[in-house]
C-alpha cells in the first residue's frame, strides 16, 4: 500500500511538544480553525445557504430578495464556552499512525481553543478514567493538555468504555462542545442522549472524530496474500487473506455503518479521518455540516 501524502506531516508527539514549549508557534501545525466555535450568540458571524435541518427562523430575507437564493444567518458565541477533548488511549488505537494523527487533532483543537480564548479540558480514557484535566483558560493550561497528550501510554486492559468519559463529562462540565477521539472499534452501549431539546435544555454538544489506519477502511483491489493480525481489545490473533479484499471492505464498512449509526441515535455526528486525508480541512467541513437528526 503506497504511503500517504500527509505522513511527512505528522510530527512525533515529542515534537509537536517541543514547538510549543519553544514558542515555534508558526509552523505548519494547524490550529487557528475559527469556524469551529459558531455558536448562536449575539454577534453576527457570517451568511450561507440554506442546508438541510437549519432552522428557519435563521434565514436571512434580505438576502433572500437580493439574490432569489435562501441564505442562514450563523453568529458568534455570546461568551466562552468550555471545550472537552475525550482522548481513547487503549490499546488499539496505538495501531499504525492513528494515536500520532489523534494526537495532531487534539492539539489542534486546544490550540484553537487557546486563541478562541475558550477553555478547555482533557479526560484520557480506556477501561476507566485515566486522567482529567478541568476546563481552563491560558497558555500555561494549554501546555499542560499537551504534555498530557504527549505523555500518554497505551492502557493494556479490558475492553474500552466511553461510558465513563461521557459521566465524567457531564457530571463535572457544566456545559461544552466535546470531541471524542477514538477509533470506536469496540461495542458502544452507553445510554447518554445528546439530542437538543426544543427548549434548549441540552448543554453539551458531542462531535465524534474516528480516528483509522488507511487499511481499517479498506483494503487495495486485487490484494493478495496472508496477513497476520492482532485484535489489541481481545488479545486475540487471526490470519487475514487479502484475496478476499471486497469481503473485508464490505465488513468494514458496516462495522463504520453501525459505529455512526449508533452515535446518530445519542445525538453524536461522526466523521472519519485517516492518515491520508487533511484533517483540518476535513474537521471544518465537518464542523459546517448542519447536525444529524435520526
Amino acid at each position: 500500500m503506497p504511503k500517504a501524502k500527509s505522513e511527512k506531516s505528522l510530527l512525533s508527539k515529542k515534537e509537536l511538544l517541543e514547538i510549543f514549549i519553544n514558542h515555534r508557534v508558526h509552523s505548519p501545525f494547524p490550529g487557528d480553525w475559527e469556524s469551529i466555535f459558531k455558536g448562536l450568540g449575539y454577534e453576527f458571524w457570517s451568511l450561507r445557504e440554506l442546508e438541510p435541518g437549519d432552522p428557519y427562523k435563521n434565514i436571512d430575507w434580505k438576502a433572500k430578495a437580493k439574490t432569489g437564493k435562501y441564505y442562514v444567518r450563523e453568529f458568534l458565541a455570546e461568551s466562552y464556552f468550555n471545550v472537552m477533548l475525550l482522548y481513547d488511549v487503549s490499546r488499539s488505537v496505538h495501531f499504525g499512525r492513528k494515536e500520532l494523527l489523534q494526537a495532531h487533532i487534539a492539539v489542534s483543537l486546544a490550540y484553537s481553543a487557546v486563541l478562541s480564548n475558550d477553555g478547555c479540558g482533557l479526560i484520557l480514557f480506556a477501561d476507566e478514567i485515566v486522567q482529567y484535566i478541568p476546563p481552563r483558560m491560558g497558555r500555561a493550561h494549554f501546555l499542560e493538555i499537551l504534555a498530557a497528550i504527549a505523555q500518554a501510554e497505551p492502557v493494556d486492559r479490558g475492553a474500552t468504555n466511553l461510558t465513563l468519559a461521557l459521566t465524567k463529562l457531564i457530571n463535572e462540565v457544566p456545559e461544552s462542545l466535546t470531541f471524542i477521539l477514538s477509533d470506536f472499534m469496540y461495542p458502544l452501549d452507553f445510554s447518554y442522549s445528546f439530542h437538543h431539546s426544543a427548549h434548549g435544555t441540552n448543554k453539551h454538544e458531542v462531535k465524534a472524530v474516528q480516528v483509522l489506519e488507511e487499511c481499517e477502511i479498506s483494503l487495495p483491489p486485487n490484494a493478495t496474500g496472508i496477513l497476520p493480525l492482532y485484535d489489541y481489545e481481545s488479545g486475540k490473533t487471526m490470519a487475514l487473506d487479502l484475496g478476499k479484499w471486497r469481503e473485508y471492505n464490505d465488513t468494514m464498512s458496516r462495522v463504520r455503518a453501525a459505529a455512526g449509526n449508533r452515535l446518530n441515535r445519542a445525538g453524536i455526528d461522526l466523521v472519519t479521518i485517516s492518515p491520508a486525508d487533511d484533517f483540518a480541512r476535513k474537521i471544518n467541513e465537518f464542523m459546517k455540516r448542519p447536525p444529524s437528526r435520526y
